[in-house]
């Protein structure tokens, strides 16, 4: 369909890409400079109106991204009408899309993930300032160059809040996962609908998957519409606050602006993080077998070796100087007769010459010897051989094991907790026992408690009770006698019998089936109930304290009061409420300059 060139002054190298238009690489003839070009494809059937409003989308996205001047909005060139083909030249991107780096690599770190958002967040912002929302923000649309700007690039459906909409009322464009819930609706969209999208492609690059799922487009619109997307287990809570208000369902409850979102997420990424529990701190552990007796140090008084000649006795006059000789026959006494035995020699026996072994004979023992002599050489190398590279292998292992451990302390900390999920487990496989094999289920066991409390305070009681489970799973395995995995299973304990004491008859659902056949939830306790009533106790004074300090205009220790609320009693009805007083009673954001 393409000549070799286009206007009289861009010469077609090749074609690149094609979908609803089609995009070349070509020359600027003029200029020497390498662009591209994408053409409008109109079907020969369209006609009339419809194929008018083709055409003006077609120039409206020109002047959309020709308007603009950012280092991380493609640029445009050139657009026209060239014979009836209507063009855009625009700057040629090297590299590729988001999309092909998240199907690559799947979730990406949680740093580059937060510059990538930043950088896009930056070009939204000076887009809306020109009065142009995209309506569709989404990895395909996001080219990662070699320089490590991220590109926006496709504003085919953008909006000129200025021109008058070619969109009538009811009528809905963009991408089905990245579509805010107004555009569902076909209701107006402004910049915080962008805000939304870029919510769910950060949630992505974090997480590795898409925040709102379905079999279908409707079974997708519907999440978007009614349901909470899972907890965001690869990033921080700061940031993960940030995420969930972009994704929230009203836009008055979403980020105001792009500059908002950005600021908010450059101080979540450098927000101080909880004290570390001691067991995700690199350890370093004893060579010896685990549980064994510990080795005494090399300057320790070493005790007196059991081999070698026994200890003289005190002196007595008597000096042992080795075995004392028969004594003899014993003496005759009274009324004992004593005969010497006498032995008569035997006859010598004849004596007959030796023939020598023929030379043949001897050659052939000889040969055998030493090939069984040889044979056990090489038998003796390959045992030991064996031997060798079994120790190597399983010094390998323990390596690997140690390396994966302190992978996982270090994600741990960054708040990178999926990664930390990752090298827990790979600990294990590499190392099923041993101290390594400990530390690394008591780290998988708290993060799936941190888990099933998040899952618990957004009510989702099924989700956190087999959060629970697991990381009862987990530190089951674990010895008792050490301090923090003891609390840490206690609090595992403690916090199931919540999720199950919150599920009801939905019990056997969620708990996998320890509920028995009658479906319901596991009995709780007296000692767990008074438990539960104590920090459910608590969590209601730090609530009430909390809207005491609210009525008086301190909304600071209101919040405070409502988060020692929650972490008294996560999943209890107080602290859902002091949950729901802090989302409403959220402190006005200082963004710097």
């Amino acid at each position: 369909m393409s000549t070799d060139s286009i206007a009289g002054k861009y010469r077609i190298v090749r074609e690149i890409a094609r979908s609803n238009d089609v995009v070349y690489e070509a020359i600027d003839v003029a200029m020497g400079r390498r662009l591209a070009i994408k053409e409008l494809l109109i079907p020969p059937n369209l006609q009339g109106a419809a194929r008018r409003e083709r055409i003006e989308r077609f120039n409206r996205e020109a002047r959309a991204a020709g308007k603009l001047s950012h280092p991380c909005i493609v640029t445009v060139y050139d657009f026209g009408e060239d014979a009836g083909r209507y063009f855009i030249a625009m700057e040629y991107l090297d590299g590729g899309t988001l999309r092909d780096a998240l199907q690559m690599r799947g979730a990406l770190p949680l740093r580059e993930a937060i510059d990538i958002a930043c950088q896009v967040l930056s070009a939204l912002s000076h887009a809306h300032s020109h009065n142009v929302v995209h309506r569709d923000v989404k990895p395909d649309n996001i080219h990662l160059q070699p320089d490590g700007y991220p590109k926006l690039t496709d504003f085919g459906i953008a909006r000129l809040t200025e021109e008058a909409s070619l969109t009538s009322d009811g009528q809905v464009f963009g991408t089905p996962s990245y579509m805010a819930p107004e555009q569902i609706e076909g209701k107006p969209v402004d910049q915080r609908s962008d805000v939304f999208a870029l919510g769910v492609v950060l949630y992505e690059m974090l997480a590795g998957r898409k925040p709102f799922t379905g079999d279908s487009v409707i079974g997708i619109a519907h999440a978007i519409m009614h349901a909470t997307p899972p907890p965001l287990t690869g990033a921080s809570g700061a940031v993960e606050q940030v995420v969930m208000r972009a994704l929230s369902k009203t836009p008055d409850q979403r980020w105001p602006t792009a500059d908002a979102m950005r600021t908010a997420l450059r101080a979540a990424e450098t927000a101080p993080q909880a004290a570390m529990p001691p067991v995700y701190q690199t350890q370093s552990f004893p060579q010896q077998p685990y549980g064994a007796a510990p080795q005494p140090a090399p300057w320790s008084p070493q005790p007196a070796p059991a081999w070698g000649p026994p200890p003289q006795p005190a002196s007595t006059g008597y000096t042992h100087t080795g075995y004392a000789p028969h004594p003899g026959p014993p003496p005759a006494g009274p009324g004992i007769t004593t005969m010497a035995p006498t032995m008569t020699a035997p006859p010598p026996l004849p004596t007959r010459a030796r023939r020598p072994m023929p030379v043949g004979v001897r050659t052939f023992w000889n040969g055998f010897l030493i090939t069984v002599l040889v044979a056990g050489a090489v038998v003796g190398m390959v045992l030991l051989f064996l031997k060798a590279w079994e120790q190597q292998q399983s010094a390998g292992a323990q390596m690997a094991a140690n390396q994966a451990l302190t992978a996982g302390n270090r994600a741990f900390e960054a708040g990178d907790l999926e990664s930390a999920e990752t090298a827990y487990r790979s600990a294990l496989r590499a190392s099923p026992t041993g101290p390594t094999s400990v530390a690394a289920r008591v780290g998988l066991a708290d993060l799936q408690n941190r888990a099933g409390l998040r899952a618990l305070q957004l009510r989702d009681a099924t989700t956190a009770a087999q959060y629970f489970r697991e990381a009862e799973t987990q530190i089951s395995a674990v010895p008792a006698g050490d301090a923090t995995a003891d609390k840490l299973r206690e609090d595992i304990r403690y916090n199931l019998q919540m999720a199950r004491q919150a599920l009801g008859d939905l019990g056997a659902e969620g708990l996998g089936g320890d509920g028995g056949a009658s479906g319901a939830a596991d009995p709780m306790a007296p000692g767990d109930m008074s438990v539960f009533e104590a920090r459910a106790a608590t969590a209601q004074q730090e609530l009430s304290a909390g809207d005491q300090c609210l009525q008086g205009g301190a909304l600071t220790e209101a919040r405070n009061h409502w988060q020692r609320a929650v972490a008294a009693a996560p999943g209890t009805p107080p602290a859902l409420t002091a949950q729901e007083r802090l989302n409403s009673h959220q402190p006005e954001p200082s963004f710097s300059p």
